[in-house]
């Protein structure tokens, strides 16, 4: 974030692509027209039933659709993601999640006093569900935590059988799972990717998402489907939070319901795959030949594996002095992994500063 490095770091999307405008025209009018959002407590009536009805029918191409009765309306998806943690697992125990997984998602754990257990993850179809298997036999894995669609860092969607299959083990196993669905939206498929939501038949899925990623990163609105969680998820949102803000929910609820989201989405998808696509030519043209790239299915960022001998974290301070940044491939992974790979965010249109700051980053990896 710091001025003049240029923002391959963060997974955060241009200012000038997010419908900002129309939000704010929103606020202004959801604060003349819903003063009394206003004067509730913070604590009881936590959910806008308005956004509760457009969560609902939105899940209804995807998911079944979800039951109302099931939502939890959060500050974030990491407000959600801590929720769903806190409801079903204790200080000491085991989650299992992607390898390499979201750093964020290994700060949770860590700051919850949880262990990680590392699954191999492939960058086509995510996390192996056989891996999985192997690891809950014996019933020491509390619950499991992933992104499914368009993960974090890799990109992979996981296909629809292999999701049927998570579901079918979590509920065979009671096991429950944690499912990060922020860039579900965000594929660049013909179809929206179902979520292991869709296939759960016992309420162990938790679905966690928000619109960060695609309307504005300071809404702060997020929302778990909790399944039969529901009850402890709100209690704690209850005691942590109180209410998510109303005013905003109002906002998001009008937006959702007047069909400006489902327009302003098929374009920006379009927008983020062509972007991704020109980071990925960026990256081949000036980073090492032996250089290995995903190729995302949906999202933003691009995970990058360079030559054994490099290492990313050593080599980050000499990328912010030279104004590039990144996100070095060792805070994916619990253990120290993936030390010569490194994350890039695609959020920004592929400018003649981002191709330079590509260029730098590839001289300071050079043999």
């Amino acid at each position: 974030m710091q001025p003049g490095v240029t923002p391959l770091a963060a997974a955060l999307p241009a200012c000038s692509l997010l419908p900002l405008a129309a939000l704010q025209r929103l606020y202004g009018g959801v604060a003349r027209r819903h003063p009394h959002l206003l004067e509730g407590g913070s604590h009881v009536n936590m959910d806008a039933p308005a956004l509760v009805r457009q969560l609902v029918l939105r899940s209804v191409g995807w998911a079944g659709p979800l039951a109302a009765s099931e939502f939890v309306i959060t500050n974030s998806c990491t407000e959600a993601l801590g929720l769903c943690l806190r409801a079903v697992t204790q200080p000491g125990d085991t989650v299992a999640v992607e390898s390499p997984a979201y750093y964020l998602m290994l700060q949770l754990l860590e700051t919850l006093g949880l262990k990680a257990l590392e699954i191999p993850t492939d960058p086509h179809s995510g996390l192996s569900i056989e891996a999985l298997d192997l690891a809950t036999r014996q019933g020491r894995v509390a619950a499991c935590l992933l992104v499914p669609n368009a993960s974090n860092p890799l990109g992979s969607i996981m296909p629809d059988e292999h999701k049927r299959r998570l579901a079918r083990l979590s509920a065979e196993r009671d096991l429950a799972v944690i499912e990060d669905d922020i860039y579900g939206d965000l594929h660049f498929c013909n179809e929206r990717p179902r979520p292991i939501k869709a296939f759960d038949t016992t309420g162990n899925v938790m679905l966690c998402s928000s619109f960060s990623k695609c309307l504005s990163p300071a809404l702060r609105i997020g929302f778990v489907a909790a399944g039969r969680y529901r009850a402890r998820i709100a209690l704690q949102k209850t005691i942590t939070s109180g209410a998510t803000n109303p005013v905003t929910q109002q906002v998001l609820a009008e937006y959702l319901e007047s069909g400006a989201y489902e327009r302003h989405m098929r374009g920006l998808r379009r927008t983020y795959e062509r972007q991704v696509e020109a980071m990925r030519a960026s990256v081949a043209r000036h980073l090492p030949a032996a250089t290995r790239l995903t190729a995302p299915q949906g999202g933003f960022v691009l995970w990058v594996e360079l030559p054994e001998e490099v290492d990313t974290t050593a080599l980050h301070d000499r990328a912010i002095a030279a104004g590039v940044g990144y996100v070095p491939g060792e805070l994916f992974s619990a253990s120290g992994m993936y030390r010569n790979c490194l994350r890039l965010n695609c959020g920004n249109p592929h400018t003649p500063e981002i191709e330079d700051a590509v260029r730098r980053l590839g001289a300071l990896v050079a043999p």
